[in-house]
């Protein structure tokens, strides 16, 4: 929080002063956005109606899409207090205040907002707050109160499983409180009323430019399926082509996640051709990025013969939904290189991890690596627990694709941990926006590392490439951009 942290807010919720720290690299980074207000503003009048009528408070309680963990924070704390002042009045320990244990999860699909959610939480005195990087809903457990603020870009078929699973999920007098913006609201009505039938919402809010739903479970918790959308065909159907997603042959690391293929096409890169199933929530869904792009023509121009023995493992940070990693794997067996035993893929997007190691998984390789998601953010930051997952000596090759956040400055760290991750005769290839990039050389330049020699060097459609040959110690100081030490 304190490297990607832009700055700090306040805000009032039920005579609850709250302090929050928000991100350049999150949703609403100036501060508590509209939809946010207006679905906690619901919940306060929904939860005053329980109060008077000595409905039972829920217990636990899920913030889907959390973001910061402002809805899962506030929603906690309230009912933190409805339950103290219910009971003896007491509240020295929140935690165990009313009837039974509170149980608290914010989840995210990006681990940065996992991060700032539990450091928010423990910030506002929630220790007891839990914080995942996961898809909106994942798992099978029931929950008392399931609060989102849904993506404006999740796409219609993640808006529709989120609907039929928050009602399966909620248990039996439970409630959801979802938020979305005015564009989305007709469907979501929509997909409800198709889905509750006779019972219907309970509740509808419109604000300006947002309008919330509040619904309880279904009848039957047990109930499977939307009765208007059986689970199996009623008559013979076409065969399809085999979902790379859906057949993967390793299990996902979450079941069962609320994945959608929103495409599936073949690409040619540097003569290279291979196939990507993209998922919704992660971008490079129609081709791959720039950075992506050149990155493969510097290493097209370099030739097989820089990768011909690699002294390790390969790392891939933030490679996106698998356009580089497959396509590196593929250039390899092109060159007739040894593919690697083990790919780590690190980034901060559960989706495109998953959806990576799956097109991997499903692409016609000679021979398949051991991959493994990493969910990360920072290559300099995450060094030590990464260089644990390939000891003794780090990796053979790295492939980085940074995300820069404003307000941040990640150029030494990146360098710092090459010193960490990159073994001794190891390739590193650093991909990024012309400007990015300049900065990213420039820091390096100043910093003279003699260990370092640059193999390569392309520029092309405001992006630049950079690749490195380590030939001795780097001899770093982590931490030193961001005065953390990582023991």
């Amino acid at each position: 929080m304190e490297a990607y942290g832009n700055k700090e807010v306040t805000f009032q919720f039920r005579d609850i002063e709250f302090r929050f720290v928000l991100s350049q690299g999150l949703f609403s980074s100036a501060d508590i956005d509209r939809g946010t207000r207006l679905l906690l503003k619901v919940f306060s009048q929904v939860l005053d109606e329980d109060l008077a009528r000595g409905r039972p408070l829920p217990r636990r309680i899920l913030d889907s899409g959390c973001g910061i963990g402002v809805i899962g924070i506030c929603a906690a704390r309230a009912v933190l207090a409805a339950a103290g002042k219910n009971s003896a009045g007491k509240d020295d320990r929140p935690e165990e205040a009313g009837p039974g244990p509170l149980r608290v999860r914010c989840q995210d699909r990006d681990e940065l907002a996992r991060i700032f959610s539990r450091g928010n939480a423990l910030r506002n005195g929630l220790g007891l707050l839990e914080a995942r990087t996961e898809p909106l809903l994942a798992g099978d457990e029931t929950w008392d109160l399931i609060l989102s603020n849904l993506p404006a870009k999740a796409g219609e078929p993640v808006l529709d499983d989120f609907v039929n699973r928050s009602v399966r999920l909620l248990a039996p007098g439970g409630r959801a409180l979802v938020v979305v913006v005015n564009s989305l609201a007709g469907f979501v009505r929509a997909r409800l009323n198709k889905r509750l039938g006779e019972r219907g919402l309970c509740r509808v809010r419109e604000g300006t430019e947002h309008q919330v739903f509040v619904y309880e479970g279904s009848a039957d918790p047990a109930d499977p399926a939307d009765p208007a959308e059986p689970t199996e065909p009623t008559e013979p159907t076409e065969p399809t082509e085999p979902d790379p997603i859906a057949e993967a042959p390793e299990p996902l690391l979450c079941r069962p996640h609320p994945f959608y293929l929103r495409n599936r096409a073949p690409y040619d890169m540097e003569g290279i051709k291979y196939e990507i199933g993209a998922v919704y929530g992660a971008a490079e869904f129609d081709r791959p990025g720039g950075a992506v792009e050149i990155a493969a023509a510097l290493l097209d121009r370099l030739g097989g013969r820089v990768f011909k023995d690699l002294p390790g493992p390969v790392l891939v940070h933030e490679g996106g939904q698998g356009h580089f990693p497959l396509w590196f794997l593929l250039f390899l067996e092109r060159n007739q290189a040894a593919l690697p035993e083990l790919l780590l893929l690190h980034g901060r997007n559960l989706l495109a991890l998953e959806a990576a190691r799956s097109n991997i998984a499903a692409s016609p390789l000679s021979a398949q690596p051991a991959v493994l998601k990493v969910p990360g953010v920072d290559l300099g930051l995450d060094a030590a627990p990464l260089l644990s997952l390939a000891p003794p000596r780090g990796f053979g090759f790295i492939a980085a694709f940074p995300r820069i956040v404003p307000q941040t400055d990640p150029y030494a760290g990146i360098w710092e941990a090459l010193g960490i991750l990159l073994v001794p005769g190891g390739t590193a290839l650093i991909s990024l926006p012309a400007a990015q990039a300049d900065r990213l050389a420039n820091s390096l330049d100043r910093r003279k590392f003699p260990g370092l020699t640059r193999l390569g060097d392309m520029k092309r459609r405001g992006f630049r490439a950079l690749v490195y040959r380590r030939n001795g110690p780097l001899t770093p100081v982590l931490g030193m951009c961001y005065g953390i030490t990582l023991v």
